[in-house]
């Protein structure tokens, strides 16, 4: 989908950072944009050249008309193979953060199992679960989980800025959750 809302609707953006797919997603009334911001070694010269793009990336993305982000949080690795795919998506996912710290964007941090209950309805699964329901929900066809994730995150930051009333319950309790016990930065 494409965006073509007034420019004076406000946005509400999801954010799936990755190190090498980063999900993006924009809500501004009925009107969805969904993107991925990818890189590899290859495509840029070192480390911090990769983390710059990413995060200059996003923020070209973001408008100033947006009322809330929600970002995905951090993987906790549980094996030691992991590590490494932690660093990374730590790195990116902090530089993320300071910069909407620093454009004074409200933002919570949500966990994946809340990102998968609010679309599922179950905390846990598979991310081609959430891929689907992203689907039949909304009827947007995310390209890769990234998408499908930072959609579930742009309609939970609409929620958390609009208030919840209307949803399902399990929706309902995902925002409480959120709001009562997650991360959040620049939020009145």
């Amino acid at each position: 989908m494409t965006d073509k809302s007034p420019v004076t609707e406000p946005a509400y953006v999801g954010l799936d950072v990755s190190l090498t797919a980063t999900g993006f997603s924009m809500k501004r009334g009925n009107e969805l944009t969904m993107q991925t911001v990818k890189t590899t070694p290859r495509t840029r010269p070192n480390d911090l050249e990769r983390l710059r793009h990413i995060r200059e990336s996003l923020m070209a993305l973001v408008p100033d008309s947006t009322r809330m982000v929600c970002v995905e949080d951090f993987f906790v690795p549980h094996k030691p193979s992991q590590m490494g795919a932690a660093k990374g998506l730590i790195m990116a996912g902090t530089l993320v953060r300071v910069a909407l710290l620093e454009r004074g964007m409200p933002f919570y941090v949500v966990s994946p199992s809340q990102i998968k209950k609010y679309a599922t309805g179950k905390g846990n699964g598979p991310k081609s679960l959430v891929v689907r329901e992203v689907y039949k929900r909304w009827g947007v066809d995310a390209r890769d989980d990234n998408q499908a994730d930072a959609c579930v995150l742009a309609h939970m930051a609409e929620a958390i800025h609009r208030g919840a009333d209307g949803l399902h319950k399990y929706q309902q309790d995902v925002v409480k959750k959120v709001l009562a016990e997650r991360p959040s930065y620049n939020v009145g």
